[in-house]
């Protein structure tokens, strides 16, 4: 590859299911044609379905009118066939399982298909970008492009750089996500797991812990989070507010706290149990807590409601502030 394509007009989705319908109609919103591509046809009709939901969902919080809603829809287009799927397209998303094996038999039969100066990106939670490139005969356009979920909500997409990711890819894509007015952040090496996942693991592992030993409840940690330092995060980020409270505060806190904190290599005994029972979470009815007596989907809905309220707040506080570098 000499050159990213000039202008990003048309993408292709690989993968219908949980992120990547709303990969698709986060693109389409923004007015590009997506071809939104899955084996499955059972899934790619209930990407439809999902989507109408999501720009309903969307409708209801103002966020998009109707004829916007139905432009937005009517630029996806769906299909079984991948050589259809990746016609004419400048950049193509991979979002299919999570599985390293899968991810390079996609991409090395998409670049049968694809133009010479398309980009490649994967949408992974932290699998190697570089491993990935290697099915493929052209690594340097290869890219990670990490989504959260609900993607047509959360502002944030790592762009992370493999070994053999050429500096145009990595600019052309940051570049194109800021455009769409995403909240890009270069991953400049590749490590499992990348930024975000990092740091919400070590979290969620610690926080296991805490329920392991009886320390509190589920509630009381979910309200210690949101009520407290995580109440802060979308403000202050990790190192500002260090800076706020003090290098010398943290590291004197560092220098009694680190040894107690749980650093197993292996998941907690109450997480464990749940996944051996098949108590997977919201969509099996239990996990965590009890979610047999609600819908998902309104669950899901709400939450969506709920993020978009935090998106608006997330983007004035943004516009207004950034700390001095």
């Amino acid at each position: 590859m000499s050159v990213p394509p000039t202008s990003i007009d048309r993408v292709a989705v690989l993968g219908a299911g949980v992120m990547g319908h709303g990969i698709a109609l986060t693109f389409a919103l923004d007015g590009l044609e997506v071809s939104l591509y899955d084996i499955d046809e059972d899934t790619l009709a209930k990407s439809e379905d999902r989507v109408r939901s999501v720009l309903d969902t969307l409708g209801e919080a103002g966020k998009v009118g109707p004829d916007e809603a139905d432009a937005a829809a009517s630029r996806i287009s769906r299909t079984t066939t991948l050589a259809e799927a990746l016609t004419d397209v400048d950049f193509v998303t991979e979002a299919v399982a999570e599985d390293l094996d899968i991810k390079q038999e996609v991409f090395a039969e998409l670049e049968e298909y694809v133009p010479e100066d398309a980009i490649l990106a994967t949408n992974t939670s932290g699998l190697s970008i570089t491993e990935i490139a290697d099915a493929t005969s052209t690594p340097s356009r290869v890219v990670g492009t990490h989504w959260f979920n609900p993607p047509y909500v959360v502002p944030l997409v790592e762009v992370i750089r493999g070994d053999e990711t050429a500096e145009a890819v990595v600019e052309k894509t940051y570049d194109f996500f800021s455009k769409m007015d995403k909240t890009p952040v270069r991953v400049e090496k590749e490590v499992p797991g990348f930024i975000g996942n990092r740091i919400q693991t070590a979290m969620i592992y610690e926080a296991f812990s805490l329920l392991d030993r009886g320390v509190a409840s589920p509630e009381a940690i979910d309200r210690a989070v949101k009520a407290g330092f995580g109440f802060r995060l979308p403000l202050l980020g990790i190192f500002e507010k260090v800076d706020h409270s003090g290098l010398d505060v943290e590291y004197e806190v560092e220098q009694y706290l680190l040894p107690e904190l749980d650093r197993g290599t292996e998941s907690k005994d109450v997480l464990a149990e749940a996944v051996e029972n098949g108590d997977y979470g919201l969509k099996t009815g239990k996990g965590v807590y009890d979610w047999e007596s609600v819908d998902p989907g309104d669950i899901y809905d709400q939450r969506d409601e709920a993020l978009l309220d935090l998106l608006d707040l997330y983007d004035s506080l943004n516009m207004e502030r950034t700390p001095r570098k």
